[in-house]
């Protein structure tokens, strides 16, 4: 794994915070804008599965087409290079796959919601996330964070 178990500087975003970053006509897109200074400063570390590379992207596209689209192509065409270059820790191991596997039917989630909670677990650090279905069904887990619920921490303040 590349970071040490236990980082306290470690945070785990679920694309439902990440896409907030660009689509800004969402709630609690404010809550999820304050991660990013903290993360360009090195207050935090941001991590992710690898799969957020394509959900990210995925929903950015689907903001920008359609009969009434939120944004136009070019808006999302740059939202999504600023998204790839914010240079996110991302992981690809089968230990994850296999751990999320698991968790889908503990918590009758999602796989994808579960990659997310299993790195969250396997980096023993908190996971935000603002998908509100996954957060009723994983609330009780320590280290969940409601996105509404967020605020950055100061130098001295532990993220959890």
């Amino acid at each position: 794994m590349p970071v040490l178990q236990g980082d306290p500087k470690a945070l785990v975003v679920d694309a439902s915070v990440a896409a907030k970053w660009h689509l800004t006509d969402e709630e609690h897109t404010d809550k999820a804008r304050l991660l990013l200074p903290g993360f360009a400063s090195g207050l935090i570390d941001l991590w992710a599965p690898n799969y957020i590379r394509y959900e990210v992207p995925s929903a950015i596209a689907a903001a920008a087409r359609g009969r009434a689209p939120r944004i136009s192509p070019e808006q999302g065409m740059e939202a999504i290079g600023e998204f790839l270059s914010l240079g996110l820790k991302t992981v690809d191991t089968a230990e994850l796959i296999s751990d999320a596997y698991l968790l889908v039917h503990r918590h009758d989630c999602a796989f994808y919601d579960a990659l997310y909670l299993a790195l969250a677990q396997i980096l023993d650090a908190p996971l935000i996330t603002a998908d509100r279905k996954l957060y009723q069904r994983i609330s009780e887990l320590p280290k969940v964070i409601w996105i509404g619920d967020y605020s950055p921490p100061t130098p001295n303040d532990p993220l959890f």
